[in-house]
């Protein structure tokens, strides 16, 4: 699954356009941290609060030292606005999400903060790649590895929080505890969603029909070969509802994967259902983003 739905629209051409970029990325990271911080203490999650203010003053940090790097090249510091646009939707609409949520755990705030780290990453990665300008593949090289270590420390926050939520929950039965009953279960599911994909892409015009169907290809993958009826829709049902209908089997994978990892006793069990949770996440924003 890849992290980003589409590379960045256009190649970044001079460190100016890369340090608006970067303000605006760190920007948007400062005032997410924030929310989350706020949200973790709502639901008394101290230790995970904490977590997140620090990595807010990191970033304030980080944007303090990418603007003294444009005065000291510019001799001025870019407004963020005009950059908001270039930054990749998926992060902004999984933070939105999120902040919606009623059964939002510390775990769940953690792991979806690791993924638009991850995000990022791929975001300056795809910089790199396409960047002619030797300056500005270096200096987004370094933004790149910034996000890794990000992504790493959440990391460490998000294996804490399973593990204490486990302590919490250690009399209840955990959904899956073995991979050899995921495995189906992941694969029934992944049928259901390709299933009503592909009865959406039918009903849905050429443009939107092809992005459904690339995503019900890569769940068909993950389904082993099961197969499901499909239920044709509603041909007078509007482009709308009908990529929100379709984004349904989306959002109960996610759940349910989300459920397993954090129920879980089994680390294997964890790892994978975290894998498959990024994978429906990743998909769902996408879906998501279409049906605005």
């Amino acid at each position: 699954m890849k992290l980003l739905c589409q590379e960045p629209g256009a190649p970044v051409e001079s460190e100016a356009d890369l340090i608006g970029i970067a303000l605006a990325l760190e920007w948007e990271a400062v005032r997410r941290y924030r929310q989350l911080a706020a949200l973790m203490d709502e639901h008394g999650a101290v230790e995970t609060a904490a977590t997140f203010r620090a990595l807010m003053e990191e970033e304030r940090c980080h944007v303090a030292a990418v603007a003294s790097v444009s005065a000291a090249l510019t001799g001025e510091v870019p407004d963020t606005e005009p950059f908001v646009w270039r930054l990749p939707p998926e992060i902004a609409a999984s933070w939105e999400e999120l902040a919606g949520r009623t059964d939002l755990t510390p775990y769940r705030a953690l792991s979806l903060a690791v993924l638009n780290e991850e995000r990022a990453f791929a975001f300056y990665s795809y910089i790199v790649s396409a960047a002619t300008d030797p300056a500005v593949r270096k200096q987004a090289q370094a933004l790149a590895l910034e996000e890794l270590g990000h992504a790493a420390k959440l990391r460490h926050q998000r294996r804490q929080a399973w593990r204490a939520s486990r302590q919490e929950h250690r009399d209840a039965v955990p959904l899956v505890e073995d991979l050899h009953d995921l495995a189906p279960l992941a694969a029934g599911m992944a049928a259901e969603a390709t299933a009503v994909l592909r009865a959406a892409a039918s009903a849905l015009g050429s443009d939107d029909s092809s992005a459904v169907i690339r995503i019900a290809d890569d769940l068909a993958v993950l389904s082993a070969g099961a197969d499901l009826p499909t239920t044709p829709f509603d041909p007078t049902l509007g482009r709308k509802q009908i990529l929100r209908s379709a984004l349904l089997p989306l959002e109960k994978m996610a759940e349910a994967f989300s459920d397993i990892a954090e129920q879980t006793r089994d680390e294997a069990v964890m790892l994978e259902a975290q894998r498959l949770l990024g994978i429906a996440v990743g998909h769902a924003v996408a879906l998501a983003e279409r049906s605005r």
